[in-house]
Order: C-alpha cells, then sequence, then structure tokens
C-alpha cells in the first residue's frame, strides 16, 4: 500500500510510575540561572501514542467486515463527500459491501523518555515556534555530540499545565527504549552546546530554519514554525553565550 506521511507523536503517561520507580524532577544547576531554570527526569516508562490523521486531517476509510482501507480524500467547503459502495476483499479478492467508516490509526509504545521543562521569565508559556525550535535544536544536538543516529532519537511537547511552557519529552524511537535519552539526561550541558553551535552557525535566516539546521523529512508538518534565531537564543542564555 502507498506510504503517507503524517503520523505525530504524543506523550502519554508514564507507566506504573509509582511501582517502577520513576524518579522526580532534578533542576540542572549548570544550565539554570535567574533568567531559564532547567529541570529534567528520565525514564524507561514513558508511554506515547502515534497517530496518523491521514491527507490534511481526513483520517481513513476502513471497512469494518473485511479490513479493507485507503486514505480518505480531503472535502473541500461545500462540497459532499461519496463513499464507495463496494471493495475489493484484500484477503479474497472478491467484491466486500461491508460497511466503511473513517478513523484516525494510531497505537501506542513504551520506551525511554527524558522530559524537559523550562520554567522562568525567558521561558515563555505560549511561544510553541520556541519550543518546536528548541526540541529539534536538541535532538540534532545530542545526535552530533554522543554519535547516536538520528533516525534512532524523536520528541514531542506536552502541555502539562495550563499556564505554563509544554515540556520538551525527547524518546528513542525503538520500542522498549535503546538507553540513548538516558545518555542525553547524563551529558545534557554537553548536549545544548551542541545545539547551540548548530543553530548559531547555520547560514540560512534567523526566522526560518533548513535541513542544515532543524528540519528533516519525519518533522516536515511543523516546518513552517521552526525558527532557527528562536532556539539560538534561548539556548545561549543557557550556555551563557552571545548572539
Amino acid at each position: 500500500p502507498q506510504r503517507i506521511y503524517a503520523s505525530q507523536v504524543f506523550f502519554s503517561e508514564y507507566v506504573s510510575e509509582e511501582a517502577e520507580g520513576v524518579a522526580g524532577l532534578e533542576e540542572v544547576p549548570r544550565l539554570s540561572g535567574e533568567a531559564v531554570r532547567v529541570a529534567r527526569r528520565y525514564s524507561r516508562y514513558g508511554k506515547l501514542a502515534v497517530v496518523n490523521a491521514g491527507v490534511g486531517g481526513a483520517g481513513f476509510r476502513l471497512c469494518t467486515r473485511c479490513g479493507w482501507a485507503e486514505a480518505a480524500p480531503p472535502t473541500r467547503p461545500g462540497r459532499r463527500s461519496h463513499r464507495q459502495r463496494s471493495h475489493t476483499n484484500p484477503r479474497t479478492g472478491r467484491p466486500c459491501h461491508g460497511t466503511i467508516e473513517t478513523y484516525h490509526l494510531g497505537h501506542e509504545f513504551i520506551t525511554d523518555v527524558l522530559e524537559l521543562r523550562f520554567t522562568g521569565p525567558l521561558a515563555p508559556a505560549d511561544d510553541r515556534d520556541l519550543w518546536l525550535s528548541t526540541l529539534y535544536a536538541l535532538l540534532e544536538g545530542a545526535s552530533e555530540a554522543l554519535g547516536i543516529a538520528r533516525d534512532d532519537l524523536d520528541g514531542t511537547l506536552y502541555p502539562y499545565r495550563v499556564g505554563s511552557p509544554p515540556a520538551l519529552v525527547l524518546f528513542d524511537n525503538v520500542p522498549g527504549g535503546a538507553g540513548h535519552v538516558r545518555c542525553i539526561a547524563q551529558a545534557l550541558p554537553r548536549v545544548v552546546q551542541a545545539a547551540w553551535e548548530r543553530v548559531a552557525r547555520c547560514e540560512c535566516g534567523e526566522e526560518t530554519s533548513c535541513y542544515e539546521c532543524l528540519r528533516n523529512f519525519y518533522n516536515q508538518h511543523v516546518h513552517d514554525r521552526l525558527r532557527r534565531g528562536r532556539a539560538r537564543d534561548l539556548l545561549g542564555v543557557l550556555i551563557e553565550r552571545p548572539r
């Protein structure tokens, strides 16, 4: 079947937090100051949900009888969507007249996660562009500084409380985890330094980004929100670097 890249990953919860001994948040003194304070929490038991909403968020048309499915075409304003009355059963090759419903598809998995929280005067609560840019800068910096394959890491934002900046959740991009984000937690100042260098040395515009700094195939759904200069300035505060 045709592959459609429209998946997004969301942090759900820590699994059996008390039983598994998930550590609480701890401040990172080398990265914290009056302007911004950084706290981290590592766990081997982070539950994440992967959701694919289809093209334009239109979902997938799925036969509840035989399992036949296709990406639903985005509907235009004022235009009715025509539902296919028959289709071919993918198992038997024969016509099927089962009921077709529209769904967003997804699954959950458990892996290693590193949660980072930022507080302070220079940590705005409502600047999603800043936090997305910082998230992907840290992922790129971790890959470069620690020699981790970029495809083995990913991240997402987690709005844990109204009026606070979203948490940055970095995770191992394999079910069960591989210990990568644990290495990041242990070498966080080094990772922040590498992240700052990546966005500081790039020659693209400060209010945009490119494949040399923040962009990649997997974050294309937020390419228009990634701002190299915003991530550089915040990371520069953490390591006390000038602009």
